[in-house]
């Protein structure tokens, strides 16, 4: 019987990050984070979806690492939902004129 790997850090094993099945939790709990954000930031959908994607990439990317980053491209997300879902500016009422 031989063994599978003589070194004792085994390059052979792969494993996937308990974080990864969570994906869809962590992306529905970003848009809940993100729900009170709303009110004091402005609308802005293009820059919003591009944070959002973004953000979740980077939960997906780091989700094997170091806590850190995986905190940071989470709140990005979070960010990027607020952007998406954001106040939309009062504008000034523009008089009728009547002729």
């Amino acid at each position: 019987m031989r063994l599978a790997c003589t070194e004792v850090p085994c390059p052979d094993v792969s494993a996937i990050s308990v974080l990864i099945p969570l994906f869809p939790v962590a992306v529905v709990l970003a848009f809940l984070l993100a729900w009170p954000l709303t009110r004091v930031i402005p609308r802005r959908p293009r820059l919003g979806w591009l944070l959002v994607a973004a953000g979740l990439s980077g939960y997906l990317w780091f989700s094997g690492g170091p806590l850190a980053p995986l905190v940071v491209a989470f709140a990005i997300a979070v960010v990027g939902f607020a952007f998406v879902r954001g106040q939309v500016q009062a504008t000034q009422p523009r008089r009728i004129a009547a002729r």
